[in-house]
C-alpha cells in the first residue's frame, strides 16, 4: 500500500496513474474485472477496464445516482458485495461474457466532490470481505487526488490546444497539424486543399443581437461546419469568425463544391440563430503541392482567394436589402 500511494504521485498522464493503481491492487486483493468510472459532468465513464468482460464494462455509460456505481457516486459510500447487473447496460450473456456476481465499489471523493468511482468485480458471490473494503477506503483519497490532478491536467493540455468556445481546435493546433499533412504530401506525393474561411455577416450580429448571439451563432456554425465535412478533414477556429479546414485529396472541383455546401451550412446556422439569412460564408482555397509545401505560403494564398470572393459577396450584399435593416424598420 505504501509502494502504492508513492506511485500513484509520479504521474500526472491519467491513464498511467490507473494502470498503475489496476497493477498494485492486483496484489492486494483478487478480482476478475476492475474499472475506474470518472465523474464527467454527471456521467460515469470508463477511463480504465482491465480484466474480464472488457467490452461490456467498456461500454457502460452510467449517470450519477443510478445503478450500483452511480448509488455510490451519488452518496459517496461504498458498496460491498453488490450487485454487479444492476448497472445500466450490463448485459449478462453466459455464453459470450463471465457472469460477474459481486461488486466492491468505493466513491474518490477529491477537493472538489466525487471525481469517480473505482470497482471491482467477481464471478463468485460474497467475493469481498470487509478488509477488503478496507484496503480500498485506505487507499482511495489518495486515489481520488491523483485522478484530480491528472484531470486537471488533462484540462490544461486541452485548452492549449482548442478553441474554448467551438470546441474545436485552435490556431496553435492547427499549424501543429499543417505542418505534418505537409510534410506527409511531400513524403506520400499525395495532395492537400487548404480551405480559409470568413463568416460574412457577424460584425452586424454583434452590434444587432449582442455578442452572445453571435458566440451562439458561432457555436451553432462550427457544428454544421464539422457534420459539412468528410471523417478526415480536420476543422480549426483560427480566430474571431476565420476558420480553416485541411482536405486530404480534394480537387479544385470537389473543393468548389465543398465551398458551396459549407456556405449553406453558414446559411443555416444564421437562420437557426437569429430567424433568418443574416450571415454567408467565403471561402478561398489553396493546394498543396500545386501552390507549394510551405504552411504559411499556403495559408497565404487561400486567405488571398478568400477575400477575393468575399469582395464577390459585399458587392452582392450591396444590390440587396439588408434584412437586419429591414427587421428593425418593421420594429
Amino acid at each position: 500500500m505504501f509502494e502504492l500511494s508513492q506511485d500513484l504521485g509520479n504521474s500526472l498522464s491519467l491513464s498511467e496513474t490507473l494502470s498503475v493503481l489496476s497493477m498494485r491492487l492486483r496484489k492486494l486483493i483478487l478480482y476478475d474485472s476492475i474499472a475506474v468510472f470518472v465523474n464527467r459532468n454527471g456521467w460515469l465513464l470508463p477511463e480504465l477496464v482491465s480484466g474480464e468482460n472488457f467490452r461490456v464494462l467498456s461500454s457502460l455509460k452510467i449517470r450519477v445516482g443510478e445503478g450500483l456505481c452511480g448509488w455510490v457516486a451519488e452518496n459517496c459510500k461504498p458498496i460491498i458485495n453488490g450487485n454487479p447487473q444492476v448497472e445500466a447496460g450490463y448485459v449478462a450473456d453466459p455464453e459470450k461474457y463471465v457472469t460477474l456476481s459481486s461488486a466492491l465499489a468505493v466513491p474518490l471523493e477529491g477537493l472538489n466532490g466525487v471525481v469517480g468511482v473505482l470497482a471491482m468485480y467477481h464471478s463468485s458471490p460474497d467475493a469481498f470481505t470487509p478488509d477488503h473494503l478496507r484496503i480500498l477506503l485506505a487507499v482511495a483519497s489518495k486515489v481520488a487526488l491523483s485522478v484530480e490532478n491528472a484531470l486537471k491536467y488533462q484540462q490544461a493540455e486541452s485548452s492549449a490546444t482548442t478553441d474554448f468556445l467551438t470546441g474545436l481546435p485552435n490556431a496553435r493546433s492547427l499549424f501543429v497539424h499543417l505542418a505534418q499533412e505537409v510534410a506527409r504530401c511531400r513524403r506520400m506525393k499525395t495532395s492537400l486543399a487548404v480551405m480559409v474561411c470568413d463568416i460574412d455577416g457577424l460584425k452586424k450580429i454583434n452590434d444587432s443581437f449582442g455578442h452572445l448571439e453571435g458566440d451562439k451563432l458561432l457555436r451553432e456554425f462550427s457544428a454544421r461546419l464539422k457534420e459539412a465535412c468528410r471523417g478526415y478533414d480536420y476543422v480549426a477556429r483560427m480566430g474571431g469568425d476565420e476558420f480553416v479546414i485541411t482536405a486530404p485529396g480534394l480537387t479544385p472541383e470537389a473543393a468548389l463544391e465543398k465551398a458551396s455546401r459549407l456556405n449553406q451550412a453558414a446559411v443555416e446556422a444564421g437562420r437557426h440563430t437569429c430567424g433568418r439569412e443574416v450571415i454567408t460564408l467565403s471561402v478561398g482555397t489553396a493546394f498543396c503541392p500545386e501552390n507549394g509545401y510551405d504552411v504559411e505560403a499556403l495559408l497565404a494564398e487561400a486567405d488571398r482567394r478568400m477575400y477575393s470572393v468575399k469582395q464577390t459577396h459585399h458587392a452582392e450584399a450591396a444590390a440587396r436589402p439588408d434584412p437586419l435593416a429591414l427587421g428593425a424598420a418593421v420594429k
